[in-house]
């Protein structure tokens, strides 16, 4: 009788490990026919033998069973598991196996220590071999060569793949259905598209870097159900972006946000909704200041190196924003009274209540510096490099010390108190 479990081998005199960790192993039990007796003689005894078949001992290792036997710990067979030990060697093996067949074995053991035939027992020891196993389904998949792309198509249990440096100008289709995976590199290539198809798997870690997705611009890809409620990592860095990816700041999971590099000259008020964000990288672009949503994120760290941010902005700060106040006749559109009515009064709302163009205004308005929010393009200014960030939330900020940094802010009307508040400053600062 063979069975298929794990073996772990424990020596009692030394209390070492031969098998540090339990191994898949073959387990097999029956006679060995001895030919001749201890005097050389021919004779018909059979000898009880038990045999552990493991990677590392393929030949496999006999223990004699019948009086050899030192102890048996069924006390969790009904779990899988059981103890036996031998005398000659003082080895114990630790057994997981299937509860059904590991009774059976150990039935098979008990008949045949009391010199009982059974079918099980047939089985010719002296010619037994491992049960075949079949190969362990492929996860991980790396790739830096063109010669090492798989023609016959890629394994459909992967979980990771990376293709990097091998001049790819095109991702196929194919990687867009593979469901298990989680984890894509496709670093250092020639991409300039991401087939939309893509926003359909839920990859939790996402890298980009080093293509020309900035030439296109196309971003459907990015507005995936699935893509957007599951990435965690993304690495954009070195793809000659111009503008930030709008649909990115849907990404409310994302943990890591890698711009490195690129050609960025404004950051959206929007990132505020990126709550879960821990680490910002937009060193090497050409930003001028940051928006002030950046102190409402809790960032561990905050890396703007590189960048040509500018100095306070005289103009802005001396000009008094007034804007015609609306006719009284004027009536203010259905789509923003239910927006200001539910953030005001702060009402919880999901899918299933509320309009998904509702939704998406509230949760991608940006926010007056004195925390109303701004839903209509025309209701709010946006005052540009006027305020001094605080980084209040940001544990390390990596930064350019020759150049100070300050924040755009939106403001929701001219009798907006911050505003007030700046313009007092301003005529004091610049009389």
């Amino acid at each position: 009788m063979k069975i298929l479990c794990e073996v772990q081998v424990v020596n009692r005199i030394t209390q070492a490990n031969r098998t540090p960790r339990p191994v898949k192993s073959t387990l097999a039990i029956g006679y060995k026919q001895s030919a001749r007796d201890s005097n050389g003689n021919a004779t018909n005894k059979k000898e009880l033998e038990m045999v552990l078949f493991t990677p590392q001992v393929k030949s496999g290792t006999r223990y004699k069973v019948r009086e050899n036997i030192h102890c048996v710990h069924t006390k969790f067979v009904l779990d899988g598991k059981v103890t036996i030990g031998f005398k000659q060697p003082a080895e114990n093996l630790l057994i997981k196996c299937d509860p059904i067949q590991l009774k059976g074995f150990l039935q098979t053991m008990k008949l045949g220590m009391e010199g009982k035939d059974a079918i099980n027992l047939r089985l010719n020891i002296s010619a037994a071999t491992a049960i075949a196993q079949k190969a362990q389904p492929q996860q991980r998949m790396s790739i830096n060569k063109r010669s090492e792309y798989p023609i016959k198509g890629f394994p459909r249990t992967l979980k990771s793949l990376s293709i990097n440096n091998i001049q790819l100008m095109k991702l196929s289709f194919e990687i867009c259905t593979l469901r298990n995976l989680t984890t894509l590199d496709v670093s250092g290539n020639k991409l300039t598209k991401i087939p939309k198809e893509l926003g359909r798997l839920p990859l939790t870690t996402l890298r980009l870097s080093g293509n020309s997705l900035g030439e296109l611009n196309d971003w459907c890809w990015l507005r995936g159900s699935k893509l957007s409620k599951s990435l965690c990592e993304l690495d954009l860095s070195a793809n000659g972006l111009s503008h930030f990816p709008k649909p990115l700041v849907r990404f409310e999971r994302l943990v890591t946000l890698n711009l490195n590099h690129n050609r960025l000259q404004y950051l959206p008020f929007g990132i505020r909704r990126l709550q879960k964000l821990r680490a910002l990288h937009v060193s090497s672009n050409k930003l001028e200041s940051l928006p002030a949503a950046i102190e409402d994120l809790h960032i561990d760290l905050l890396d703007v190196w590189g960048n040509c941010f500018k100095g306070f902005n005289v103009e802005v700060a001396q000009t008094q924003v007034r804007r015609p106040a609306a006719p009284n006749n004027a009536p203010t559109p259905l789509w923003l009274q239910a927006a200001r009515v539910v953030a005001n009064q702060k009402l919880p709302y999901t899918a299933s209540t509320l309009p998904a163009i509702l939704i998406e205004l509230i949760s991608e308005a940006p926010k007056c510096h004195c925390g109303k929010l701004c839903f209509a393009l025309n209701s709010g200014d946006v005052l540009k490099r006027v305020t001094q960030p605080m980084f209040t939330n940001i544990k390390n900020l990596t930064y350019s010390r020759e150049h100070q940094i300050y924040l755009d802010v939106i403001i929701c009307g001219a009798d907006c108190c911050v505003f007030q508040q700046m313009k007092l400053l301003s005529n004091i600062m610049f009389p």
